[in-house]
Order: structure tokens, then C-alpha cells, then sequence
């Protein structure tokens, strides 16, 4: 799989290809046709985050309160892991005949990794605690973001109307980065971050 980085400008004015069929051009929401294919496209410049499963286990959550003298350094006390969708391309595509279809395109994604964590200058191991509590590993480096490309192809059933979508898997959470010194909280840095962490392609058909 070919992937490089390109700008969703660029990803506006790509192709379309269809079983060999050539390609064609369409604005935004327009209805194209190529072979047996009816199309329409959104392209999101500002992803669309949806699908949100709250994640948090009774692990994740569990407060540690004083344990004593040996209790020194920073602990991430999660309160919220949400994981969900951002997605940045999706297409209605109907096929009316009798033979299955496929369908490919150039498509991007954000990769991101945004929000709050403490003091910049504690920013490399603040995150390492709070990625290692929340269990899943950031795309990109923290305070980063960027586009990737990449082409992909989804098989179109006869006789139905497909929806496909892509984009970016994420990850939401909450909670206070605490620091400990013989048992006791000394500092204590909210925590607010979100951040991707693999593609999702994804589609559904029903039946005409």
C-alpha cells in the first residue's frame, strides 16, 4: 500500500476509479456515474469525530490514595478514556446490477495528538506516564499533527447502496497527572488529550 503525505486541497481535485472505468471528477456532494456506479462524495477538511465508546475500565479508574512512605513520583489517575472515530471521507454508492463492483480512491486522514498534559518543559514524560496508562500508542509525537494518503479500495454488493468511510481511530481522555512524595500529593496537573492511533476503513450496504 502506497502512502505519502498530501493536502486535503489536493485530495479535493483527486480522482475517482472504477473497475477500470476510467475516472472522473466531482464537486463536493455531486452525483457522478461511472459504469454501473452512482456516487456521491463528502470530503471532511475538519474531521468528523463520532462513535464514542466509553472505554474506562475499573482498573483505569482506581484512585491511588496514600500508601505509605515509599509512595514518591507521578501517577496518571485516569477519570474518562473514550475511544472514537474521526473521519475525513466517506461516499454513497449505489449499484444497480446484477454483478458486484469495486471501487478505489485516493483518500487521507489526520494524525493528531492535541491537548493538555502539565509544564512544556515535562512534556516527554508526563506523556510517556499517560500513554502508558491509557494503554494505546500515539500515531505522532505530542503537540503534532499531520495528513497521509493513501489509496483504498472497498467491494460494492449488486443491487444495493453502499456507504464507505475513512479516516482516523482515536482516543479520548481526562483526568489529573499527580505527583507523590512519601504517600502525599505535592503536585497535581489536569489532563485533557486526544489523539489518533491507526486508519479505519469501514462499509455498509443495503439492499435496493
Amino acid at each position: 500500500m502506497n502512502i505519502k503525505k498530501i493536502s486535503f486541497a489536493t485530495l479535493l481535485l483527486s480522482s475517482l476509479v472504477v473497475s477500470g472505468a476510467g475516472s472522473a471528477f466531482a464537486a463536493q456532494g455531486e452525483t457522478i456515474k461511472i459504469g454501473n456506479l452512482k456516487i456521491v462524495e463528502r470530503v471532511y477538511e475538519n474531521p468528523v469525530e463520532y462513535d464514542f465508546t466509553d472505554a474506562l475500565t475499573k482498573s483505569d479508574s482506581s484512585k491511588i490514595g496514600p500508601l505509605g512512605n515509599d509512595m514518591t513520583g507521578k501517577v496518571y489517575e485516569m477519570s474518562k478514556k473514550d475511544l472514537y472515530k474521526s473521519k475525513s471521507y466517506e461516499a454513497d454508492i449505489e449499484n444497480d446490477s446484477n454483478e458486484n463492483d469495486s471501487f478505489s480512491r485516493k483518500v487521507t486522514r489526520k494524525t493528531f495528538l492535541t491537548g493538555k498534559i502539565g509544564l512544556e518543559a515535562e512534556t516527554k514524560v508526563n506523556w510517556r506516564i499517560i500513554e502508558g496508562k491509557v494503554g494505546i500508542n500515539a500515531e505522532v509525537s505530542f503537540g503534532e499533527e499531520d495528513i497521509i494518503e493513501t489509496t483504498h479500495s472497498w467491494v460494492i454488493p449488486k443491487r444495493t447502496i453502499t456507504t464507505v468511510e475513512y479516516g482516523s481511530k482515536a482516543v479520548k481522555t481526562t483526568g489529573n497527572l499527580n505527583e507523590y512524595f512519601q504517600g502525599r500529593v505535592v503536585d497535581s496537573n489536569y489532563v485533557n488529550v486526544k489523539y489518533s492511533y491507526k486508519e479505519y476503513s469501514s462499509k455498509k450496504s443495503k439492499d435496493l
